[in-house]
């Protein structure tokens, strides 16, 4: 332990430590009313997500242990497992949740596959392009491989149906090619493809999910007892909490207004209670954070933790990013979970898994 805190970035890891332990208690507060409606044990969710805290901080100890470069030799294999992993949410195995198909049962755990691609689609990427780092500037000729993992990733992600999560999947692979030369015209057209599928769904689909869920974002309150209701909660928990919060545990919203206020709308639990000093605290961690893990790519080792740590980073600021923005209905409601702070194993581990990657190259970078 103790060469990780002298060999690698510590501050990182206190970083994390930190969000987490918030996350814990978070959890324990803003689903304490939901555990009560569904089971006798009011600990409930304080107790799966200290489980989740501790077996993620094994993780992160453990992987910051391994090279980073034996990743490398098995990108293609790990990009193969990740399809495989969301393949299995259309047999048996998966398991629908509010119309969402983004859960399989291995054993007693339940796995969300989507949050695995995200870390699988950063070695892959990153691992590709070291190969070859021209290859971003190769045009299409050079990104052929990428692009075809991220449409087929992207496309069986959106089949659960999951939107935000392949839009972050595609930002990341897009943003990791970008730090590899990628040329501007190329974002451009990315942004352009994404608001010209916005428009689409507004013309041509009116009678779609999709539909539904852009139009109650641009008036939350217009459909406030239906399609609209958990973003309108949000509004009002984030409302009622004012500059100075109600108080920790005080949250009005929590009691069976905001529907699983534990998990993607967590954060309007904490603005409530919290006020906007707690929220302001929390995003300035998040900001030094990724602050951090930018600092850490632009110092690692090689182009292989070049292009990992900043798809890491990617990945940490437009998770946290389109959170907020979810929960203040800045864009359409969606599942995308508030990192190391959410309730949840899945996204919690990844997360771990991802800062232990970046300990090691922040260790190598440091040796170098």
């Amino acid at each position: 332990m103790t060469s990780l805190y002298t060999d690698s970035d510590f501050v990182i890891l206190l970083l994390v430590a930190v969000l987490t332990t918030f996350g814990v208690v978070m959890v324990f507060s803003a689903g304490y009313y939901s555990t009560l409606a569904k089971s006798t044990d009011p600990y409930y969710f304080l107790k799966r997500q200290l489980a989740f805290a501790f077996t993620g901080f094994i993780i992160l100890l453990v992987v910051s242990k391994i090279d980073y470069h034996s990743y490398s030799k098995y990108y293609k294999q790990i990009a193969v497992v990740s399809l495989i992993l969301l393949l299995l949410l259309f047999t048996p195995l998966g398991v629908t949740v509010n119309f969402a198909r983004r859960w399989i049962f291995i054993g007693p755990i339940r796995i969300t596959p989507s949050e695995i691609s995200k870390l699988a689609m950063i070695i892959f990427t990153a691992t590709y392009l070291s190969e070859n780092p021209k290859r971003a500037k190769q045009g299409l000729t050079g990104m052929s491989l990428i692009l075809g993992m991220m449409a087929v990733h992207a496309a069986l992600i959106i089949k659960q149906p999951n939107l935000s999560t392949a839009i972050v999947i595609v930002a990341i692979m897009i943003g990791i090619l970008f730090v590899g030369g990628l040329a501007w015209r190329y974002i451009f057209f990315a942004f352009g493809g994404l608001a010209a599928g916005m428009v689409s769904i507004l013309l041509f689909f009116r009678h779609t999910h999709w539909y539904s869920r852009l139009t109650n974002w641009m008036d939350p309150f217009k459909d406030a007892q239906g399609e609209g209701y958990q973003v309108s909660q949000s509004i009002i928990a984030l409302g009622n909490g004012g500059f100075k919060g109600l108080g920790l545990g005080k949250s009005i919203s929590k009691n069976l207004y905001l529907p699983e206020p534990q998990n993607d709308f967590i954060l309007a639990i904490i603005g409530e209670e919290l006020g906007f000093i707690g929220v302001f605290i929390m995003m300035g961690i998040y900001l030094y954070l990724i602050w951090r893990c930018i600092l850490v790519s632009s110092k690692a080792k090689d182009k292989l933790g070049l292009f990992m740590a900043s798809g890491i980073s990617i990945m940490l600021g437009l998770q946290v990013v389109v959170n907020v923005a979810v929960v203040t209905a800045s864009m359409p409601a969606t599942g995308i979970t508030l990192p190391f702070v959410s309730y949840g194993g899945t996204s919690l581990w990844v997360f771990m898994a991802a800062m232990g990657i970046m300990l090691n190259i922040s260790k190598q970078g440091r040796a170098k």
